[in-house]
């Protein structure tokens, strides 16, 4: 507890009070007798001073039981003797002047105002002014216009005589004897029960100052909105108050023998006050009170937020206090927002000192824009000790261990995920603005610096906590760990799978790697084998080409069918290495895998490239050789041979035969050279080989046939010659006819004659076979070549007689149209605007005659 308030007593008067109002410092007494009686309070360093502006002693013959202010308008409303009556309260006039009196009220027994006050655009106060009226079993509504009140709307029965009553917004609040009720105004009128008034039977309304009201349930006051939704927490008396008004953040109860000051959340008697019988309570403005009993008076003046903060900071009731400094306003906007967030400050740190609070303080902390780096300085041993030492806190900060070491770093985890997010958010500046733990230590100003110390401290909250987490923090692109505290920690925790990410994000591929490799052959370790080490140069892409194939070494050296995955796998990166530096390493480190990684790119990836498809044909050659070397015989059959010359006969051609073929055996591989020779345009050669040194003309006539270009007659035509006429030694350089080879073969020859001679030149065949060839057995070749040769020339003759009929036709066409004529003068007139044509304008004639403009020509088009 702790005084809030201070009381003087003001006044003792020899009549009996009967009710009460105030504004400000302006004080209105309703008697029994009859008398009303305005006071001004002056409030001194001192005592306060009273003086009697006014009073009028026949004011009314019965007791004054109501009265109401409207300042604003200068009124007093009162009830008595069964009526409502205005009264003029305005100083320029005495007495208290009636201004209008509700007729229609007569009968009543209370009455209550609903004040809605505005500043209009002039910046001027205005209020609007409604009343509702209890008369027997219903209620009459009125606002205030033009001096007098009007009737609102039509009255609403009620099932009994309203004992207490409140208007807020657009619901009336009614205490009957035994329960309270809700009306809804708006639209049709809607009636709720509420709940019993408790065993005195007698209700009892308060409208708060937050538009709530407070029904009182014997020792108990509950609060209610005006849309009828309800606090379950109620505040609890010492007994049944009498009266009671709310100053914020208080409510102030009138007893039978004292004052009780509570708040309502936090629920606390704040401060007891013993009275002589006090009986009714009125608030003239924030933080000052009237309280009255049968014939005295006391003023309560509300404690100062200087004096009162203070005490509940050393009484540790800092959510009071936090309101206190809220609603109370002593000092300038910046001291009350600077008291406030100290306050809230405190009441943070205490918080987390409890040790089973540590969301609610952080979720204070993270409000008020605490740096940070202090709040994580609560915690043993997440930042470094030069750090630490610099930070300063209010009070001891205690040891967590445990179980509340785990909570409080959850809780922590939490906090700094927020803070994370709200300093990536683009709107966020990079210069920061935190407010410190305790004031004047230095803060973090650097938004960079900020999310560094962040991300290293959740890392190792993650270790602690839940390590399953540490992967995807360290994954993140806006990832700002501290390189070598977040090295440290995870390299002291043993998480080399967690370093290995830190490393790869932050682009130190060779430390990644050399730490793969280190820990490849330990057993014992996380990251033993090469699989990890794969999969890292594997999506390293082809700006590290250099460093995949320095570290791919060991790993062809121990596993080369597993290394081999490096420039294989299909994946983007890894299709997208260069590769003719692969080839380059290949070739001098792994040449086994040299073929196999060809096949690859060619068959699988589809390279297009000279180089690959070249040097695979020279790799399956070397291959083959080397075998033939070591005296193992190779048919065409063999597999590897097979690939040879499918890659060969491959349609397009994708390798270089000129290229190829210098590097090719003039003693073995007969076919394959014979290929080659055929695709660098030497097809004589080629059939020599066949017909002369494999002795295979039905090889030579198949590889004729499949050449499909236009030499294809030239090349039967060195078919025929060689058949009938051994060629020369001169003709194959580099290699040997040994023995006689083939004999001159006229029969077949003329064979080949009868089938394809259509597609050769006739003279260069003849002279090509020996003179002693007999015309009988060239007759059927004779007669096709011949029949061949007149049926083109015919079909040319055909070709130049058409052209030339066309070549007429066309002439005929030109000299008509040449011959057409056109006159253009100055009565000639366009065909489209109906202007004449000047001497230079562009004009178009149109095949049917007609004459326009050239612009208008194209307007129309």
């Amino acid at each position: 507890m702790h005084d809030a308030y201070t009381v003087r007593q003001l006044l003792k008067l020899p009549l009996n009070i009967e009710s009460i109002a105030s504004h400000g410092d302006h004080l209105f007494l309703g008697t029994r007798q009859g008398h009303l009686l305005m006071y001004l309070i002056n409030f001194g360093p001192g005592d306060p001073s009273v003086q009697l502006l006014r009073s009028n002693k026949y004011f009314s013959k019965k007791p004054i039981l109501q009265l109401c202010v409207v300042p604003e308008y200068s009124i007093l409303v009162a009830l008595t003797d069964n009526i409502i009556s205005v009264h003029d309260i305005d100083m320029a006039v005495t007495n208290f002047p009636l201004i209008s009196q509700v007729q229609r009220t007569k009968g009543t027994n209370l009455f209550a105002l609903d004040v809605v006050r505005t500043q209009t655009l002039t910046g001027e106060s205005a209020a609007a002014v409604r009343m509702v009226v209890s008369v027997r079993r219903k209620l009459q509504f009125y606002y205030w216009k033009n001096r007098k009140f009007h009737e609102l709307r039509e009255d609403i029965s009620v099932p009994d005589v309203a004992k207490s009553i409140a208007w807020c917004k657009e619901s009336v609040c009614v205490g009957f004897r035994g329960e309270y009720s809700l009306f809804y105004l708006v639209g049709e009128s809607k009636f709720s029960e509420l709940f019993p008034t408790g065993k005195s039977q007698e209700p009892r309304v308060t409208l708060m100052e937050d538009d709530r009201f407070a029904l009182g349930k014997d020792e108990q006051t509950t609060f209610i909105s005006s849309d009828g939704n309800m606090n379950l927490q109620a505040v609890q008396w010492s007994e049944p108050p009498q009266d009671l008004v709310h100053d914020q953040p208080y409510l102030i109860g009138v007893l039978s023998k004292s004052l009780e000051i509570r708040t309502e959340d936090p629920r606390l008697l704040i401060q007891s006050i013993d009275l002589l019988k006090p009986k009714l309570v009125t608030r003239g403005k924030s933080g000052r009170l009237f309280c009255a009993s049968q014939n005295q008076v006391w003023s309560l003046n509300m404690v100062s937020v200087s004096e009162q903060v203070p005490q509940l900071l050393r009484d540790k009731q800092f959510e009071l206090a936090v309101m206190v400094a809220n609603t109370v306003c002593d000092d300038s906007l910046d001291d009350k927002k600077k008291r406030i967030v100290k306050i809230k400050t405190l009441f943070a740190f205490d918080l987390f000192c409890q040790g089973n609070k540590f969301k609610d303080s952080l979720d204070i902390f993270y409000e008020l824009e605490v740096d940070p780096s202090h709040v994580i300085g609560l915690f043993d041993g997440l930042l470094p000790i030069e750090y630490q030492t610099k930070l300063e806190y209010p009070d001891i900060i205690p040891t967590l261990q445990g179980r509340q070491m785990e909570n409080g770093l959850l809780a922590l985890i939490e906090y700094l995920t927020q803070v994370r997010h709200k300093l990536n958010n683009n709107t966020t500046p990079n210069e920061l603005a935190c407010i410190p733990m305790v004031e004047g230590v230095q803060t973090i100003r650097s938004r960079k610096q900020l999310l560094q110390i962040i991300d290293t401290t959740l890392l190792k909250c993650y270790i602690k906590t839940n390590d399953a987490l540490v992967a995807s923090l360290l994954r993140l692109k806006d990832n700002h760990c501290h390189l070598e505290e977040a090295e440290r920690v995870l390299l002291k925790n043993r998480k080399l799978t967690e370093l290995v990410i830190l490393y790869n994000t932050r682009n130190l591929h060779r430390k990644a790697l050399t730490l793969l490799q280190k820990n490849a052959c330990d057993e014992s370790s996380e990251l033993a084998g090469y699989q990890r080490m794969i999969t890292y140069l594997q999506n390293l892409g082809s700006e590290h080409i250099d460093l995949i194939l320095e570290f791919s070494i060991d790993i062809l050296a121990e596993d080369s069918e597993e290394g081999f995955l490096i420039f294989t796998e299909d994946i983007d990166t890894v299709e997208s290495l260069p590769r003719s530096r692969v080839l380059e390493f290949l070739l001098k480190n792994k040449e086994e895998l040299v073929i196999p990684y060809l096949e690859h790119i060619i068959l699988v990836w589809e390279e297009k490239r000279t180089l690959f498809h070249n040097s695979l044909i020279l790799q399956y050659k070397d291959r083959l050789m080397s075998r033939i070397e070591q005296g193992e015989t190779i048919d065409l059959k063999d597999k590897t041979r097979k690939k040879l010359m499918k890659l060969l006969d491959a349609e397009p051609c994708m390798y270089e035969p000129s290229s190829v073929l210098s590097k090719f055996p003039f003693t073995h591989l007969y076919e394959e050279r014979a290929i080659l020779l055929g695709g660098a345009g030497r097809f004589r050669e080629a059939l020599i080989i066949y017909i002369h040194v494999l002795h295979d003309l039905e090889s030579a006539l198949k590889y004729a046939r499949s050449i499909k270009s236009h030499k294809q007659g030239l090349v039967y035509q060195h078919l025929v010659s060689l058949l009938v006429q051994p060629p020369l030694q001169s003709e194959l350089p580099g290699l040997e006819l040994t023995g006689s080879g083939r004999a001159p073969d006229l029969d077949s020859a003329i064979s080949i004659l009868e089938q394809y001679g259509a597609e050769m030149d006739l003279v260069a065949v003849l002279q090509s076979l020996p003179a002693n060839a007999k015309l009988n057995k060239l007759e059927k070749f004779l007669t096709n070549a011949i029949s061949s040769k007149v049926c083109v020339r015919n079909e040319v003759s055909v070709v130049k007689g058409l052209l030339h009929s066309e070549h007429l036709h066309v002439q005929e066409e030109r000299i008509e149209i040449q011959s057409n004529k056109m006159i253009l003068s100055e009565f000639t007139f366009c065909s489209v605007c109906g202007k004449r044509f000047s001497s230079l304008t562009a004009f178009v004639r149109q095949p049917n005659g007609s004459i326009s403009h050239y612009s208008c020509a194209l307007e129309k088009s």
